[in-house]
């Protein structure tokens, strides 16, 4: 019930403040949360206001994947509140999350009943920002935009990395951070495996990033395979004395630009609107690079039955059930970009981020090749809306896919970035 007051209070002009709880366990969805309601309550005039769940965690086995994100966080350059009220609210939303999860844990054990992530975590003001019960016309979609949210790391936290970081040598903020998703940590190993890449195929991407005079710290957790590659400007994180929650924010707030595949601290780098290089893709729209200095490759996509390599405009025509985020596929083989296509990859990037100024976005320029394959989508995924979503009606059995593809739509039509000319020119 207090949830509930909680969402109405958020969409009332009257109460000051837009309320968030980001999903606790996920950081590529809490960091969705948090830029998606800041921008939202900056646009509407409230102030933000970020709670994390946290009580009974072991006993009602949850885990919270970085505290630091919702305590060392300033949002929209606003000073954090504590007073009464606030703690009054954290009181409540504590209260009725342990409750939910109680009864979602109860359920589960003794009927084998599973109920879904938003009655056990409470996704306060995030989820309603695309979810609705009507369908409305393609072009009367608001896109989901990111760019009013600014985001900070507390100024004594950011002074205690740096500090850290120059007495261990690395004095330059010049560094790179990469990140490449594998199946160790969440212990997933064959499913959607095509999520996970092999991070020893980027050490030819890491040398000539170094080349170019940058640090490349490689980000991840334990147990995450060791990289096979040793270079006094290479820091492979997780084994090292570095690693901590702050630390790992730190990185991707100051870094100079972001490399990776699609993970959850990809979210955490458009938090901090830094420059993304996206390698490994396998889906287009729901992951689509957000700022217009973001690029990204494809993996090689095979059909499994006859073998044959498919384009990026034969697998965009596909149906719905290949362009939303959650869907298993089976019938396709999704091939890792070579250490080749990596490299040329970066070249192309670090061209892009050492000729454009990043200030004056509107200078950017995208090839013709881009141009064409940016309105192609467009126009692709207005057809999938009204084809599969609305006609068929795809996901009129399960309300959450339903309202996650209305996210996907929502998030893809406030996206500028693109793909590399050099990948669109052998792959679309």
């Amino acid at each position: 019930m207090f949830f509930r007051l909680l969402n109405y209070l958020n969409s009332k002009n009257f109460f000051p403040y837009y309320i968030c709880t980001p999903l606790i366990y996920s950081i590529g969805n809490a960091s969705e949360h948090i830029y998606t309601s800041a921008a939202h309550a900056k646009r509407v005039g409230k102030k933000i206001l970020i709670f994390k769940t946290r009580f009974l965690k072991k006993f009602l086995n949850y885990d919270i994947c970085n505290n630091e994100l919702f305590d060392s966080l300033i949002l929209n350059e606003q000073k954090k509140i504590n007073n009464f009220s606030y703690k009054l609210i954290d009181f409540f939303i504590q209260i009725e999350f342990v409750v939910r999860r109680s009864l979602a844990i109860f359920f589960k054990k003794f009927f084998r009943i599973e109920i879904g992530e938003e009655f056990r975590f409470p996704m306060i003001g995030s989820t309603d920002l695309y979810r609705s019960k009507k369908i409305v016309q393609y072009n009367k979609i608001s896109p989901l935009s990111i760019k009013a949210c600014t985001a900070d790391i507390e100024a004594e936290k950011k002074n205690e990395c740096m500090k850290l970081l120059n007495k261990n040598g690395i004095n330059s903020k010049k560094f790179v951070c990469l990140h490449v998703r594998d199946n160790n940590y969440y212990k997933d190993a064959g499913r959607r495996e095509y999520r996970n890449s092999e991070i020893n195929n980027y050490i030819e991407l890491i040398k000539f990033l170094i080349s170019k005079d940058y640090y490349v710290i490689r980000l991840g957790d334990k147990p995450a395979p060791k990289v096979k590659y040793e270079n006094k400007n290479f820091i492979d994180l997780p084994y090292t004395n570095l690693k901590s929650e702050i630390m790992d924010l730190y990185l991707i707030k100051e870094c100079q630009f972001y490399v990776g595949t699609l993970s959850g601290t990809m979210d955490t780098a458009y938090l901090f609107k830094k420059p993304l290089f996206l390698t490994n893709m396998y889906d287009l729209f729901p992951s689509f690079p957000r700022k217009i200095y973001d690029r990204a490759i494809f993996k090689t996509i095979i059909n499994k039955q006859n073998g044959k390599e498919i384009n990026l405009h034969h697998f965009a025509e596909l149906g719905i059930k290949y362009h939303h985020c959650e869907t298993d596929i089976k019938d396709l083989i999704f091939k890792e970009n070579t250490s080749d296509e990596l490299l040329e990859g970066i070249n192309e990037y670090y061209e892009l981020i050492n000729t454009s100024d990043l200030l004056n976005v509107e200078k950017i320029r995208l090839s013709k090749i881009q141009k064409e394959f940016n309105s192609y989508l467009k126009e692709r995924l207005e057809r999938i809306y009204y084809q599969d979503f609305i006609t068929k009606n795809f996901f009129k059995k399960d309300a959450w896919k339903e309202n996650e593809f209305k996210r996907i739509v929502k998030r893809f039509k406030a996206c500028d970035g693109t793909y590399n000319t050099s990948y669109l020119e052998k792959k679309f």
